[in-house]
């Protein structure tokens, strides 16, 4: 068999055996990519709870929905994919409202003692994430949070590069006329 170079060869490995329906590569899948979609989904829904229920959702998905795949693609945007379009159909079933407070006072409770200051300007960024559309928001952090450059944001989101610079551009700029409301000035 000529191995595909658009997929890893573990990836084409494991889709062949999630095809064959074996039960040890759904572990192995969800090993591999369960973290990165549950990231993908709480980046959308900005709650754990939600974000768990979205993931396992999505993960459901992607098993069931394995023989669509081609091995052309990358597995990992595909992934991707599946996941932020569960969590937007997710988010629109469930949430009629975001409650910013007890988000805030939740997200407070996880901050460890020695980073503190970066905690609370990672969580600044956070909230004024909420002033963007979904799809920014993710661009945003993939970009700046999770420090992925711009080849490897449009390698997982499937958007082109100048949608990607426009996306962050505009962003940027919304989140900026946000800011005093989550910074203190110095």
């Amino acid at each position: 068999m000529i191995q595909n170079m658009d997929i890893p060869a573990v990836d084409e490995g494991m889709v062949r055996l999630l095809r064959e329906g074996d039960r040890k590569a759904v572990n192995t899948f969800v090993d591999r990519y369960g973290q990165f979609m549950y990231h993908v989904c709480y980046k959308v829904l900005l709650n754990t709870d939600e974000a768990e229920e979205a993931t396992q959702d999505a993960v459901m998905k992607v098993i069931q929905a394995i023989e669509n795949f081609k091995l052309k693609s990358s597995f990992k945007a595909w992934c991707y994919t599946i996941a932020f379009r569960t969590a937007i159909d997710y988010k629109r079933k469930v949430r009629k409202h975001v409650d910013l407070e007890g988000e805030y006072e939740l997200a407070n409770e996880d901050m460890a003692d020695d980073n503190i200051h970066y905690d609370e300007t990672k969580q600044g960024i956070q909230l004024l994430m909420r002033h963007l559309d979904d799809e920014s928001r993710m661009v945003i952090s993939l970009f700046y949070l999770e420090e992925k450059n711009i080849r490897e944001v449009i390698a997982l989101t499937g958007l082109t590069e100048s949608n990607v610079k426009i996306k962050l551009f505009r962003a940027r700029k919304e989140m900026t006329k946000h800011a005093d409301k989550y910074f203190e000035k110095v």
